[in-house]
Formats: structure tokens, C-alpha cells, sequence
């Protein structure tokens, strides 16, 4: 994690702590996410209000997790405030991949140049740190016409991880100023394919829809199973 990101989650963990004895830090970030998710996309309305003192808070955490995400893509931001915060005391069984292993995976992964419509398939995505880690390699390797024509297939039990995962490759697309061809992040059992209710399913915009250069266009909808 590069000085700047680490500045802003240092901030951001900070401003998280402020939630502790009015929700709880977990139930705070889970709640933040559920409405982040919605924000950006507009899908899955939230179950859970802010407290009145705690909505401000929520506003000023996105803007600098945001800006975190952007001033270090590739760094989980999203994990790295779940595991400081002790997320994985909840029963949430989330153990994030370090960056640095996934780094690793992609180069083994992708040794040879990936073909033109590398398809990307992760059964425990996470909050998406080694599908972001095979994008930058597919960027690094065939550039921005290599994502562009790429598939990534997600999935994960819960759907907390799936909205995530969601969060952090928007932002990582937007600072790459790129997008796949197409995205499918679905919460479901891997083993029994059992859905959990959560989908997000992304397309490419056609070209004469796109944003101006250095920009993701991204369609998005779901369907709630």
C-alpha cells in the first residue's frame, strides 16, 4: 500500500472507531456497505438505517475509502479495513488473500499472454483482490484491449463480499480507465449452487456510449435470487 492510500485508511479506521459504542464496529461496516452498494448502484435497498449522528460519519467514510481505492488500486483497501477491524471475529470466516499472493497467482497464472477473451472464473471472490490482480496482469501483458475483452465470472457465500467486490472493481476500473467486457458477481453456494440473493451483472457499454477516454463504461443491473 503505497503512503497516500495508507494516510486515508489510516483516517478511515479512525473515523470507524467513532461507531464503536453506538452500533458496534462490525454491524457499522456491514450496514455501510449495504448502502454503499446501493448508492452506486441503485440496487438492493438497505435493511438497516444510520443512527442520525452516524449517516455523516457513513458520507465521510466512502469519500475516503474512495479515495483510497483510487490512490492505490491494487491494494485491497476493502480487506484491509475488515481485517484491522477484527471482521473476521464475527463468524464471517473472511480470511483475505494478501496482495502481494495475489500478485503472485496472477504472474503463475497468466506466465503466457492471455488470449484476447481470457475468462477470469473465482469461486471465493472475496472483496476481489485476485480478480483485481489478474486485471492489472491482463492490463500489464496486452494492455487495455485485453480487459476490455475479458469475462470475469465471481461468486461468494456471502453477499456482504459479493457487494464489496463490486465496490472495489468499479473503483479499480475507473482509476484504470477501463472495463471488461463483461462482469458477473454472484452470492451463492459454490458447492450446492444455492443462490443468497445478490447479483450484479455488468456489460460493456457500446462504443458510441462509452465515456470520454480514461474512464470505465460499465452497464450494470441484477436480479435478486
Amino acid at each position: 500500500m503505497n503512503d497516500n492510500a495508507r494516510q486515508l485508511t489510516r483516517q478511515a479506521l479512525s473515523l470507524i472507531e467513532t461507531a464503536r459504542y453506538r452500533m458496534g464496529v462490525s454491524r457499522f461496516i456491514a450496514v455501510f456497505i449495504d448502502h454503499w452498494a446501493y448508492q452506486q448502484t441503485g440496487l438492493y435497498s438497505p435493511t438497516e438505517a444510520f443512527p442520525d449522528d452516524l449517516g455523516a460519519v457513513a458520507s465521510k467514510l466512502s469519500h475516503l475509502l474512495s479515495s483510497a481505492m483510487k490512490a492505490d488500486p491494487t491494494s485491497d483497501i476493502l480487506g484491509y479495513i475488515l481485517s484491522e477491524s477484527g471482521f473476521y471475529k464475527q463468524g464471517t470466516q473472511f480470511y483475505p488473500t494478501p496482495p502481494e499472493v495475489a500478485r503472485l497467482m496472477a504472474q503463475i497464472n497468466l506466465a503466457d499472454t492471455p488470449r484476447p477473451d481470457a475468462e477470469f472464473y473465482e469461486p471465493c471472490c472475496g472483496t476481489g483482490i485476485n480478480t483485481i490482480h489478474w486485471l492489472e496482469r491482463v492490463l500489464e501483458t496486452r494492455g487495455a484491449a485485453g480487459i476490455e475483452s475479458a469475462h470475469l465470472y465471481l461468486e461468494d457465500v456471502d453477499r456482504l463480499m459479493v457487494k464489496g467486490c463490486m465496490l472495489q472493481l468499479f473503483h479499480y476500473f475507473d482509476s484504470r480507465g477501463v472495463s471488461p467486457a463483461s462482469m458477473n458477481i454472484v452470492a451463492l453456494n459454490t458447492i450446492t449452487r444455492k443462490p443468497m440473493g445478490v447479483a450484479y451483472y455488468a456489460t460493456a457499454k457500446p462504443a458510441e456510449q462509452k465515456r470520454p477516454s480514461g474512464k470505465s463504461s460499465l452497464d450494470t443491473i441484477a436480479v435478486a435470487s
